[in-house]
């Protein structure tokens, strides 16, 4: 079967391998789409841990192909969205009910083969049964909204809230979607990419700013003098999430959503912190979101069409990943 796989660190290519074998307990996937996460150019230039050689792609949809030993509820033909993160289910976190934190999570397309790729191998414990409805590659987006979900749900946003994002990427348009479901009475999308913020207010931004054309900060700051209820970082820039401090009221809450540079530092007044009650909070992968995610994309609550503007196929993967990032995208979906 043909697959993009990265080598080596900085090593990214299209192969022939063999088609995964199947296993009890397992599906074998015909993949139909795939989409490009942040995290897969940072395992590609060693910014994020992995498995090497490495097929990557972990948010992902396809068609049942065959049904391993020890399966019901499933067959050939079916539509499935899949979570790629396994965990163990017997650590100290995973009984604790905090399975996103497990000691011996693997995941797809991570440590794992995954999703770029004619095939892959799912667990069925991973495999939603979706219908034939929803377009695969709107099905793709199931992970990464169930990501979303998590942190919008930790966010603790209430009905006539003012909420700031930094980043209109894919998540930050995911997230400002969400944001607008929960009630929130404005939603104010930071970013330096016209199309982006086009975008965004075609979603339902409230206004949009350039950071590049006036100060993000002060703009919020003349319009709501007291700061925002919540604050999202969306962009993994370390300049915006300083100024994410800057924005936020007090007893309101900050969001570390997007992936900073590992070796990103932040300072921080515990003094301020204490005395204005702010929230700090980080948001990690998916725990028990997936089915909600698929909810909301079936139910067409959530435009899906608006975050996946490029669906390239497997064989031009080389340039999928180029144009991945670029002003004109959004979510790049990978077809084989």
């Amino acid at each position: 079967m043909l697959a993009l796989q990265i080598h080596e660190v900085g090593s990214l290519g299209l192969v022939n391998t063999p088609k995964p074998e199947l296993r009890p307990h397992g599906l074998l996937v015909r993949v139909a789409a795939s989409g490009i996460c942040g995290t897969d150019p940072h395992i590609l230039h060693g910014l994020y841990p992995a498995n090497l050689p490495l097929i990557p792609g972990h948010e992902y949809a396809g068609v049942v192909e065959a049904v391993g030993d020890g399966i019901d509820g499933f067959a050939p033909g079916d539509h499935v969205a899949v979570d790629p993160n396994i965990v163990c289910g017997v650590c100290d976190f995973c009984r604790r009910g905090k399975v996103h934190l497990c000691k011996n999570l693997v995941a797809l397309g991570v440590n794992i083969p995954g999703g770029f790729a004619e095939f892959c191998l799912v667990p069925v414990s991973q495999a939603y049964k979706i219908p034939k409805s929803l377009p695969l590659a709107h099905a793709a987006l199931a992970e990464p909204v169930a990501c979303c979900l998590r942190g919008v749900d930790l966010s603790g946003i209430v009905s006539g809230d003012v909420v700031l994002i930094f980043g209109a990427g894919p998540m930050g348009a995911i997230i400002l979607q969400l944001a607008r479901m929960q009630g929130a009475s404005h939603v104010i999308v930071v970013d330096p990419q016209e199309r982006r913020r086009k975008r965004a207010s075609a979603l339902g931004a409230s206004w949009t700013i350039d950071p590049g054309k006036q100060d993000a900060v002060q703009a919020v700051r003349d319009q709501y003098p007291d700061g925002v209820n919540v604050v999202f970082d969306c962009s993994g820039n370390i300049a915006a999430v300083r100024q994410t401090l800057q924005a936020v009221m007090r007893g309101g809450t900050v969001m570390l959503y997007g992936v900073c540079h590992k070796d990103a530092n932040l300072e921080v007044n515990p003094f301020w912190v204490n005395d204005n009650e702010i929230t700090i909070r980080g948001s990690y992968n998916n725990p028990n979101t997936m089915a909600r995610a698929l909810d909301l994309l079936v139910s067409g609550r959530l435009d899906a069409g608006a975050v996946v503007t490029h669906r390239i196929p497997l064989e031009k993967g080389l340039e999928a990943f180029q144009l991945n990032g670029g002003e004109e995208c959004l979510k790049v979906m990978v077809e084989p």
